[in-house]
Order: structure tokens, then C-alpha cells, then sequence
């Protein structure tokens, strides 16, 4: 291995999505002496990469750095900006790994998946063969998101010695996406002259949710709605603003994260406080099975960097951030996995689910709702934040609107603008269909993406390329039928007949309303696959008001608790995110009132 030259290197790691972090590496007496950050990080996830990692580099002086758990890419951004500074050095980097590089987990899903029929989930309550380290605690919480961080600040004001495990080598899960929470008649609101009825909206969102779950369950949020943001700003949480999330909720509901993520305005915040009160964390830990003896539960076995641990727990909360990267129960669910592209954390496996289903527990998965939307393969789909593309997003064009939806018999089958009444409607029909595709012109594809930078220029790269086959151009309208082998006479009478509709400012089909009616009598044409594209798995485990787990009886299982995305109980298929931000505001609620609930369950064994 040859020396390196001393130094000061400036280098650049890739990060996710197109993010770049600047790096100086400094090389004193020939070896990587710092890895210096030169902006602050901007996530609990960056800092963990970029301090955790680089100080194994430097400790190594070795690239084989573990790859932050959850952080993959951004792991690899600095295993390759490091080995940028050691060639600068005059260095190979060869001479600095000894394994493969670690390659980032496939964000497409493009196979159909096999479904184990009846599977009793027997392998997440088997006891490990060996055990390497065995922790008591009172309260335990697998999962550090939203609701794990409630929860455990909740527990220690509550008195409760409480540990904390999380598969990710950082804190936040999923949550730290999450733009913003729920609540009514908040000081923020009062201030701002904003004004809702509690009622108004309990019904409203039983309405929606065909008054298939029990209410209670959303009187008991909105009641607490308010309580649990004072309490988060007491904590310390930044919240900036409320109004209706892109004009997308009845009421002016949605309160803001600073920064318009979690990640920035709740998670490090609620990390500050949990060290402060004394939280015990167990990163890089995994639950692989449940303790239940005679009928109760009294813990986990985890998986961690130091070996197999047996954690003895008074009671164990799971909010483990739901099924979003799991296709096997996302095609429990009846959802097609085929090109399924995920926003969720890789992470997010349903672990909570499994454990859950194996001590018992009332399975409520196909139920339970998929925050699920559309996507166009063809056009950039890369990262987690997808979902706010301003192309191909879930408010922009595979959403609808003034395109046509047809299906594999080329028929229209749905109202496409269904998303005006809730965003996660463009999804839902294409649950019945075979196939379902988008038809668009030019004229309206300019509409939609009007004011956004090489619009056109992103779209006709998109045609020539055509990942997976799935977008096509043509001049003429009964051209389009050949590209998905589509019944060419019924998509030509299903064009000339929605026609007909938007001349006549009326949709004979599907009342579509006029000012989403838009006739394609110039071309060019385009017709394109709709593929899934899933943000959150919403549910799954049956729970009761305390959120204690219940089995399909409905009797609680002792000891164990749910919260987060692992159980919402006020929700059936669909997520009415018409009230926007009301899973975050469960995810608060279920994680602090389920450690209020189990200090008492506590107090009360013998």
C-alpha cells in the first residue's frame, strides 16, 4: 500500500435524489486523518452517515466501512468521495477495501410477487438458538419514527425506564418525509383566525370512510389533536404555519414542519429530548421474533451489531412504520406489485405486522389502506420523494385530471379527476383493473406541466428512452391502441365518444367535471402505462382505544402495543387524506397515549 501524500483534499459525496454533501479530507503522516462536513447536515440521517461513517474510515483506514443501515446511498456518497481523496493523495483506492462495494437496494420492484398462503408469521415467535446479551427494561419500543419518539419522550415524563430499538443506524424511519400534522383549534389556528367545528370534521371523515371504522377512534384524535401539538411545542418541535396543504383538505388544518419535513422540524428535536430525559437507544437493532409466555408478551430478541440480544420488556410497544417496502403484503393486500416503485424506507418490511400476527393479533392488513398513487416509468422516477415530482408526482400528470384513464380493454372506467375529492382516489379503480393507462395530448400535457424548467424537453427524452416500455407518441389517435395490444375499435369509440363529452361540456360516463373535459382532436398523441407507486403502508394490526394489540376477538393480548402506521384503526382501504396530516397526528397520539396506557397496565401487574 503506497503512501499517501499529506493534505488537504475537497471532495463531493452523492447523496440521494441528486443531494451532494462537500467533504475535506485531510491525510497527515500518510493516513486519513479527518473527514470534515463543510455545510451542516440538514437531516439526523446525513449527520449519522457523515460522522458515524467517516469516523469508521478514519479508525479502519479502510473503506469497508457497514453501510448505515437505511442509508445506503448516502453511504456509498462517502465510500466514494473518500476514495476520490485518497487518488487526489496519489493512493489506490483498491489498496483500501477488502470486499465488494455495497450497491443500493433496487427502488423498483418489476416482478409480480408470491403470496405464502395462510402464513401464520411462526418464525417471528422462535426463540434464537444462542443469545449474546440479555437488557431489562420497563417499557419497550421497537421502532424510533414519529410514534416511537412520542412514545418514549411520553414514557420517561411518565416515569417509565424505557429503551428504544431501530433497524436504521438514525432515528426518524419514515417519518422523516412527513411535511406536516393534524389539528383543530390550535393556538397556532386561533391565531391565524381559523375556525372548524370538531364534529364537522369526525363526520366527515366517517363519511368518507363509508362508516366502516369505529368513530371513536377519530373522536379520540380530534379531541387530542390540539393538546398533542402544545405538548410538541413544549418539547421543542418547530412548527411554522397551517393551512390546507395545496388546497388538498376540507379545513385549514395542516400544520407545517420547519423546513416542510419532520426530518428538519420534529425528529432532531424530539432526539434532543429523549437524551435529555434519559431514552436508551439501541440503533442498528433489529426485532427478528416476539417473547410471549402464557399468553403475555414480555419483549423481543433483536439482532444487533454486538450480537443476538434478549430484551425483557414490562410491556413493548411496536410502531415499526408499517408494510410501504414489503411487496409480499402489499400484494396481501390485492395491490399489483408489478413496477412497483417505493417512497418509503427501505426498511419499512412490515416487521411490526409480522410480530404482531404471530403473537396473535387481529389481522386488519387487507383492510387497512396503502398510500398508494400513481407513476409513468419512463419519466424520472428515482428517489423517495417521488411523490412530489413536479411531472410525474401524485398532484401532477399520472394523477389525472384532464387525461383519459382507460384499461386493458380500452374502455374509461373511473373519473379521472377523482383526485379533486381525495388524491389517493387516482389509485384506487386501477385496484380492479388488469392494466390501466394514460392518454394525453400535447396541448394537455403543456397545461399541466405549465412554468416547469425543460418540461418538453423531459418529456420527449422520456419517449426516446422509454424505460420499461411504458410511454408511447404517436400523430393519430387510433395509433395508440398497438403499443399495449388494446382493442383498437373500442379505444377509438372510447376517444371519440369522450370527445364528443368535452365538446358538449358534459361527461355522459362518469360526470366528469367541465372544467377537467378536454377534447383531443389535435395531436401529438401519447398513451402511457400507469404503474404503483407507494409512499406508506397505513395499518395492519388490530388494536383497541388504548392501542393495546386485541386478537380477532377482540381481547387485548397483555403487554403488547401498537402505534404509528403499524395500527390506525380509523381507517378502512382507503387513507382520507382530506384531512390532511392526520396520520402523523395518529402516529403522536397512538405513541403517547400508548405509554400512558401501558404505565398503567405496569403499575397494575404483580
Amino acid at each position: 500500500m503506497s503512501k499517501l501524500r499529506d493534505g488537504k483534499y475537497d471532495v463531493t459525496a452523492k447523496e440521494l435524489e441528486g443531494a451532494t454533501m462537500p467533504l475535506q479530507v485531510e491525510v497527515t503522516d500518510g493516513k486519513i486523518n479527518k473527514i470534515t462536513p463543510k455545510r451542516e447536515a440538514s437531516t439526523v440521517l446525513e449527520d449519522t452517515v457523515f460522522t458515524k461513517g467517516s469516523a469508521q474510515i478514519i479508525n479502519n483506514q479502510n473503506l469497508d466501512m457497514d453501510a448505515i443501515t437505511g442509508a445506503t446511498v448516502s453511504s456509498n456518497g462517502l465510500i466514494n468521495a473518500v476514495a476520490d481523496a485518497i487518488k487526489q493523495a496519489g493512493g489506490n483506492p483498491d489498496d483500501y477495501r477488502t470486499k465488494a462495494e455495497t450497491k443500493p437496494a433496487a427502488e423498483t420492484s418489476t416482478q409480480e410477487v408470491e403470496v405464502k398462503e395462510n402464513d401464520d408469521y411462526s418464525s417471528w415467535r422462535q426463540a434464537p438458538e444462542h443469545v449474546d446479551k440479555e437488557v431489562s427494561t420497563d417499557y419497550l419500543i421497537v421502532g424510533a419514527g414519529i410514534a416511537g419518539l412520542a412514545s418514549a419522550v411520553q414514557a420517561r415524563e411518565e416515569g417509565m425506564d424505557t429503551l428504544v430499538i431501530e433497524k436504521n443506524g438514525f432515528v426518524a424511519g419514515n417519518g422523516g418525509g412527513v411535511e406536516g400534522i393534524f389539528g383543530i383549534n390550535t393556538e397556532m389556528q386561533k391565531q391565524a383566525g381559523i375556525h372548524a367545528e370538531k364534529e364537522d370534521i369526525i363526520s366527515k371523515e366517517m363519511e368518507l370512510g363509508q362508516y366502516r371504522a369505529d368513530g371513536a377512534f377519530w373522536v379520540d384524535l380530534v379531541n387530542n389533536s390540539a393538546d398533542n401539538i402544545d405538548w410538541l411545542l413544549k418539547q421543542g418541535v418547530q412548527l411554522t404555519h397551517v393551512d390546507d396543504y395545496h388546497g388538498t383538505c376540507m379545513f385549514p388544518t395542516f400544520h407545517w414542519w420547519k423546513g416542510g419535513f419532520a426530518s428538519i422540524g420534529y425528529v432532531p428535536y424530539m432526539k434532543k429530548r429523549c437524551d435529555e430525559l434519559g431514552v436508551n437507544f439501541m440503533l442498528s437493532t433489529s426485532a427478528i421474533s416476539i417473547i410471549k409466555e402464557d399468553g403475555v408478551v414480555k419483549g423481543v430478541y433483536a439482532k444487533s451489531p454486538d450480537g443476538i440480544v434478549k430484551i425483557n420488556a414490562k410491556a413493548t410497544l411496536l410502531c415499526t412504520g408499517g408494510v410501504g417496502h414489503s411487496a409480499e403484503l402489499i400484494k396481501k393486500q390485492g395491490w399489483s406489485t408489478k413496477n412497483l416503485h417505493y417512497c418509503s424506507m427501505p426498511s419499512n418490511t412490515g416487521d411490526g405486522y409480522k410480530m404482531a400476527m404471530a403473537a396473535g393479533a387481529k389481522d386488519m392488513l387487507v383492510e387497512s389502506p396503502e398510500f398508494m398513487m400513481n407513476y409513468i416509468m419512463a419519466l424520472p422516477h428515482k428517489g423517495v420523494h417521488l411523490y412530489i415530482d413536479p411531472i410525474n408526482g401524485f398532484m401532477s400528470l399520472p394523477s389525472g385530471g384532464p387525461t383519459v384513464f382507460v384499461d386493458q380493454d380500452g374502455r374509461r372506467f373511473v373519473n379521472e379527476n377523482a383526485k379533486k375529492y381525495n388524491l389517493l382516489y387516482q389509485r384506487m379503480a386501477m385496484q380492479s383493473v388488469k392494466n390501466a393507462y394514460e392518454i394525453f395530448t400535447q396541448d394537455i400535457y403543456d397545461q399541466i406541466t405549465a412554468g416547469i424548467k425543460d418540461a418538453d424537453k423531459i418529456l420527449a427524452k422520456a419517449v426516446e428512452t422509454n424505460e420499461g416500455d411504458s410511454l408511447y407518441k404517436e400523430d393519430n389517435l387510433e395509433d395508440l391502441a398497438k403499443h399495449f395490444d388494446l382493442p383498437k375499435e373500442t379505444l377509438v369509440k372510447t376517444l371519440t365518444d369522450y370527445n364528443k363529452f368535452a365538446h358538449q361540456g358534459k361527461d355522459e360516463e362518469f360526470a366528469k367535471d367541465k372544467e377537467s373535459l378536454f377534447a383531443m382532436d389535435k395531436g401529438p398523441y401519447y398513451i402511457a402505462r400507469l404503474d404503483p407507486s407507494n409512499l406508506i403502508g397505513v395499518g395492519g394490526v388490530g388494536s383497541n382505544r388504548k392501542f393495546e394489540a386485541i386478537d380477532k376477538d377482540f381481547n387485548t393480548i397483555p403487554g403488547l402495543y401498537m402505534a404509528g402506521m403499524d395500527s390506525t384503526m380509523q381507517y378502512r382501504n382507503v387513507y382520507t387524506i382530506t384531512l390532511g396530516g392526520s396520520a402523523c397526528a395518529h402516529n403522536v397520539n397512538s405513541g403517547r397515549h400508548a405509554a400512558m396506557n401501558a404505565k398503567d397496565y405496569i403499575d397494575n401487574l404483580d
